[in-house]
């Protein structure tokens, strides 16, 4: 499983951005926290899925935050 770290920020309309530091192109949003969260594992894995097919190698995750998302999709990936 490959987990990074989630940062959220409320924004002026009340919905809820989510970014991940270690992958600075994957951004989401919601209404909520768990919809923000939600989308961001989506984002993750979408992002995820770029760098593969594109053969460039996973960021190591530095787990920074509190927050984090986890993808279990690339097990037999490893990060750089």
């Amino acid at each position: 499983m490959l987990t990074y770290s989630l940062q959220l920020a409320d924004r002026y309309d009340g919905m809820v951005i989510a970014t991940i530091p270690d992958l600075p192109e994957a951004m989401a949003m919601g209404r909520d926290i768990d919809e923000a969260c939600d989308e961001a594992r989506r984002v993750l894995e979408t992002t995820l899925e770029s760098y593969a097919a594109e053969g460039r190698p996973f960021p190591l995750p530095s787990l920074c935050g509190r927050l984090t998302v986890s993808t279990d999709r690339f097990v037999s990936l490893q990060p750089a």
